[in-house]
Parts: structure tokens; sequence; C-alpha cells
């Protein structure tokens, strides 16, 4: 505790130096900045420990039992990470982690911890549902890699549409047409006509040039007045 004053010492001393213009005023703020110092030394508590996130997992997880709506990213987080500690061989904890990171915009740390995940389940399909995702939101595009995601998630929930869509929409763009529009086919025969489904699916195909957009109209000609 002692080197505390006395680098706190230093510090208000030379503080008091350059701050103050005479040999009075100097005294002066010297006499009160180690005034404000050793008053902090006995009245505050200067030697007490951090307590970072980590060290208070007992009361996150008494949160999450009992309001768990409360909870923060940060805290959601640290109760992810020890439940990872706890089952090493679990990809649930790791999906989480992604799932929060995707959804604060840490993009890069979300991609780790879903393949994470994956290191652990291969055939975990939130997490292959959230890497695929993630991998479109982060380029726009639809590679081999992010299609073939995509057609995994769809062979183990077949009514999962949205991803069975996106994967024919992988095989369009790789040149495999008549493998996009079979299995297009395939998912319109289960597409409810009065759902959000059909909309999206044509925004996606005119994203893609699957269906060009439609050529504006040229203007009528103005009649003179």
């Amino acid at each position: 505790m002692i080197w505390l004053v006395l680098v706190a010492a230093v510090f208000v001393l030379g503080g008091a130096w350059f701050v103050a213009k005479s040999i009075l005023m100097r005294g002066i703020v010297l006499f009160a900045g180690l005034a404000a110092v050793g008053g902090y030394m006995l009245l505050g508590r200067p030697t007490m420990q951090d307590e970072p996130l980590s060290g208070r997992l007992k009361e996150i997880e008494e949160q999450a039992r009992k309001a768990p709506e409360t909870m923060t990213a940060a805290q959601l987080l640290a109760l992810a990470q020890e439940r990872a500690q706890k089952a090493p061989n679990d990809p649930m904890p790791h999906w989480i982690m992604g799932e929060i990171l995707s959804a604060s915009g840490q993009a890069n740390e979300a991609l780790i911890a879903y393949e994470a995940a994956l290191r652990r389940d291969p055939s975990h399909v939130p997490t292959v549902k959230g890497l695929a995702d993630l991998r479109f939101k982060m380029t726009g595009a639809v590679d081999p890699a992010t299609t073939a995601l995509y057609h995994q998630v769809y062979q183990a929930e077949p009514n999962n549409l949205r991803a069975g869509y996106m994967a024919g929409i992988g095989d369009w763009v790789a040149g495999r047409k008549d493998e996009a529009e079979k299995l297009w086919a395939e998912i319109d025969a289960k597409t409810p006509k009065d759902g959000p489904y059909p909309q999206m699916f044509a925004a996606l195909r005119q994203m893609f040039g699957v269906d060009p957009a439609p050529p504006e109209a040229p203007a009528a000609p103005k009649t003179p007045g």
C-alpha cells in the first residue's frame, strides 16, 4: 500500500510543478494533492481486487434461472464459455457463442465459434444453419462451401424451405441449373401460396439473376398543352 502512496505522490508533485507558476502556488497544490491521496488511502479501498465477469458466474447462473430476459450479451457469453469448459465435447455452448457474436456484429469471432461447434459435432444442424447464414451475410454470395451447408440443413430439415431454396441458388450460381430447377420445383410444391415465401423466393431469383428484372417501360411522351 505504501508504494501506491509513493507513486501517487510523484504524480501529484509533477502536476504541482507544471501547473503552478510560483513557489507558493506549487506548495499549495502539492499539499492539496497529497491530502487527497492520503484521504483516499485512509477512507477508500485501493487494495480491493477487481471482480471480473468470470468471477460472478454464480450470480449470472442465478439470473439466468430467474430472469433470463434481463441478461446482457456479455453475461450470456460468460455463461456459454463456462459451459464449454465443463463439457468440452458439447457443440451447444459454442453454437450459442456463435449466435450471440453474430447478432452483435462480431462476424469473425462468430465464425470461430461455429467452427469450434462443428469440430465437436459436424452434424449439429443449428450450427450448420448459423454458419451458412453468416457466410451469406458476410459476402452476399452463395459459394460452394455455403451451398454445401444449406444442402446439409435441407437434408436434415426438409421443411426448412429457405435453406432448400438457398441451396438451389448455390447450385444455379455454380452452373448446375437443372439440379436447381428440380430442387425449386420440389420446394414450390411445399410452399404455402399465402405466406412470405413466394415473395422471398422471387427476390432471391432476381438478386442472383435467375429471373432478371423486366426492363422499365419508356416514359410516355408529353403532349403539348
